[in-house]
């Protein structure tokens, strides 16, 4: 559901190259099945869907919420409140307002998604640890 989560859960087998002994031959490669490296999340932003129903905005609507839209927007937005990416899908059109409201709002949402998905891998990973 969280590409973050899933990526901080993540391992890339440690892989190792070493030149061959004359320039003619192939490079020996080594992927180890026991050393693993993690991606670091901690830039990794998260997307904030809002679904516009009359008035109102809902976060990460349900399809029968959806089934009444006027028009959606995901907004993709790291720890800095930088936006990353912004995707909108609808038919309505969107007033230079609403989307300044609706930035806004995936700001506000995005910094406590942000703050309980880090909570989240960090307890996942204190309890990995232990033995």
């Amino acid at each position: 559901m969280f590409p973050k989560a899933a990526l901080s859960n993540t391992g890339i087998p440690k892989v190792n190259v070493a030149a061959g002994a004359s320039g003619d031959e192939q490079p020996e490669v080594d992927v180890s099945d026991e050393e693993f490296l993690q991606f670091d999340t901690s830039r990794v932003p998260v997307i904030v869907t809002l679904t516009k129903v009359g008035r109102h905005y809902i976060v990460d609507a349900t399809s029968e919420e959806e089934s009444q839209m006027c028009l959606a927007v995901s907004i993709s937005i790291n720890r800095q409140g930088h936006i990353c990416g912004l995707t909108k899908w609808g038919g309505a059109g969107l007033d230079p307002s609403i989307i300044l409201d609706m930035i806004s709002v995936a700001k506000t949402v995005s910094e406590q998604l942000i703050n309980t998905l880090d909570s989240h891998i960090a307890a996942a990973e204190a309890g990995e640890e232990e033995p």
